[in-house]
């Protein structure tokens, strides 16, 4: 009898030391998906940072490059509305800051967001004249702006860690869209989630760029790998 207990004992135990070592396993594989999820949103925000540099990057030196052309051009021979406008747009945009810094619409807004924005109405409104326009195209088209964009666009998504495969540039509705991705590595536990390796994408905007569509002479999407 007291043997017949003992074996009893000895089986019971050793199915509790299997189901124990069960439940770990169950317990390993749930903590390695819920691992790998976390990780999984961290890259897909991660991405969204990258996207988003990339494309306030790319704006940003579009805003430079254009007022470096503007501001910095010199020709005694030119007449009429030209002469004007490169005489006067400096002028115009200084005039169109202090009108913006003195709205509450633009309270929340740091100095250079709003010399930014005087910039693109002024240069917006003197795109209006053909003649303007037409000369503005043939001094960016010397400088090849568009290159600059999509260099600092590539530049900004690898110092963020990013993926140039599958990346690209795009202009929309007067503004540059970035597509970027980080790359996902999953964590494994005993071979189950191994492996998988995978880019994952989001798309960011710079800001509204009211003149970029009449400036821009390139395809409107660009692969950037």
């Amino acid at each position: 009898m007291i043997k017949k207990l003992k074996e009893r004992f000895n089986n019971e135990d050793g199915n509790i030391i299997l189901f124990v070592l069960g439940m770990l396993s169950i317990i390993m594989i749930l903590f390695v998906f819920v691992l790998n999820m976390g990780m999984g949103l961290a890259v897909k925000e991660q991405s969204g940072t990258t996207a988003n540099q990339a494309s306030m990057a790319a704006s940003s030196v579009l805003y430079e490059e254009v007022r470096q052309v503007i501001f910095e051009y010199e020709d005694d021979t030119l007449e009429g509305a030209l002469q004007a406008f490169f005489e006067d747009i400096e002028e115009k945009v200084d005039d169109k800051v202090s009108e913006l810094s003195g709205s509450f619409t633009y309270n929340d807004w740091s100095a250079n967001e709003i010399e930014l924005e005087a910039f693109d109405i002024v240069l917006k409104e003197e795109l209006e004249t053909p003649v303007i326009r037409e000369k503005l195209n043939e001094l960016l088209a010397d400088e090849d702006i568009e290159s600059l964009v999509i260099n600092k666009a590539r530049e900004a998504i690898v110092q963020n860690g990013g993926q140039l495969d599958g990346a690209e540039l795009m202009i929309e509705n007067n503004r540059i869209h970035v597509r970027a991705a980080n790359e996902f590595e999953s964590t494994s536990y005993d071979g189950i989630m191994a492996g998988i390796n995978e880019n994952i994408y989001q798309e960011s905007a710079g800001p509204e760029i009211d003149f970029l569509e009449d400036v821009w002479n390139t395809s409107n999407t660009i692969q950037l790998n």
